[in-house]
């Protein structure tokens, strides 16, 4: 009598292989997602921590975009820089342990880590209309800093200038997508929809949250913005 196996059973255990080959394969993906999007909440934290350090030295004032300097400089390391040359980021890098650590988002694709350390930029943009002085400028002028988020992970072409978000314009999904990366943490292929990841948030009072895109639609469409703060 023959031993071995059949054909059916040689195809029923290539099958098994395959589809564990494809569970692991979304288990490791998953595992990098949720690494990456942790180590973007630990940067978001510290420019938190950051923008609220370098306000209280400043008289409550916030750090500077493009939005409102254009090509006027401002004081970095004791030193004068044009805005053109760094991005805001560089302005905290005396209360940052490592400024060119933490201004990139580990969840950015290569082509775009290497282009934002290149140009001196950085994966995240401002609000446009907290840190507008002729807006809020102010961090004490937030009515309820838990509530409103002040920095994004960016969609935008990496820029040293394109360093703010247009949070003012942000009335349809497609404006807001435009600015911002809402399913840059996600396993798998973007969406069509652009709803099937998460992005994390960074609001005024410091803390950092993460928000899946799909909520973030939703609290569009129910007229919640919470990325447009009311003044005291």
């Amino acid at each position: 009598m023959k031993s071995g196996f059949t054909l059916v059973e040689l195809l029923i255990v290539i099958a098994i292989i395959a589809t564990l080959a494809v569970l692991g394969t979304m288990v490791a993906s998953r595992g990098k997602m949720a690494a990456n999007q942790a180590a973007c909440a630990s940067n978001m934290r510290q420019i938190g921590m950051a923008i609220v350090s370098y306000a209280g030295d400043n008289n409550g004032m916030l750090p500077l975009t493009s939005h409102s300097t254009g090509d006027s400089r401002v004081k970095i390391k004791g030193e004068w820089v044009n805005t053109l040359e760094l991005s805001w980021v560089y302005q905290l890098a005396g209360y940052l342990d490592n400024v060119e650590k933490v201004r990139i988002c580990p969840a950015d694709e290569k082509v775009r880590r290497d282009r934002i350390l290149k140009m001196n930029a950085t994966s995240y943009l401002l609000n446009d209309v907290v840190f507008d002085p002729d807006e809020y400028g102010r961090m004490n002028r937030i009515a309820d800093p838990a509530r409103t988020a002040i920095m994004f992970i960016s969609n935008r072409p990496v820029s040293k200038t394109w360093d703010h978000a247009h949070c003012a314009e942000w009335n349809t999904w497609a404006a807001i997508n435009q600015d911002i990366a809402t399913d840059r943490h996600r396993a798998g292929a973007r969406a069509p929809d652009r709803t099937n990841g998460s992005a994390n948030y960074l609001y005024a009072d410091g803390h950092t949250k993460s928000i899946r895109a799909s909520e973030m639609k939703r609290m569009l469409g129910a007229g919640q913005k919470p990325w447009l703060p009311e003044a005291r």
